[in-house]
């Protein structure tokens, strides 16, 4: 029964610990909240640099949810409030870079992967038929001299 209480305890300690992290934010209308979670989740926090400033508990995203908010309730456009924080932090803060000189590595260096690998499997694959008809000639000549 002891355990049975500190394990009930233990679980009222966590769902405080919880219950700090969500923040309840006033908006004009619902499309604004909508905008609001959208552009959180696509903006990544540059202390984390894995997650999203709205999974995030550091005090920069907090701050940068805030300035998010902000811009929001003053009407300013989703390209605006993406632009400000590129400015601010580089295009790595946005999940979804934009495709310009400086990102051309990281938008197509997987492609050209691609297409090396599929490369290498062709070469590899027409290799390996020379080979098999090779030790083929290879087993012929040894059934003529074993005779």
């Amino acid at each position: 029964m002891r355990y049975f209480i500190q394990f009930a305890l233990l679980l009222l300690l966590f769902q405080i610990s919880f219950a700090a992290s969500i923040e309840a934010k006033d908006f004009e209308s619902l499309d604004q909240e909508r905008r609001y979670y959208a552009l959180i989740e696509d903006i990544r926090c540059p202390v984390c640099q894995g997650q999203s400033i709205s999974g995030s508990n550091s005090s920069l995203a907090k701050d940068l949810r805030e300035k998010v908010r902000q811009m929001i309730l003053s009407n300013k456009s989703n390209e605006e409030i993406y632009q400000f924080m590129v400015e601010r932090y580089g295009d790595f803060v946005v999940f979804k870079p934009p495709i310009n000189w400086k990102t051309y590595l990281l938008w197509f260096a997987p492609i050209v992967f691609l297409v090396f690998c599929f490369i290498f499997l062709i070469r590899a694959t027409k290799t390996k038929d020379v080979i098999v008809t090779d030790s083929s000639i290879d087993i012929e000549k040894a059934k003529r001299l074993l005779k």
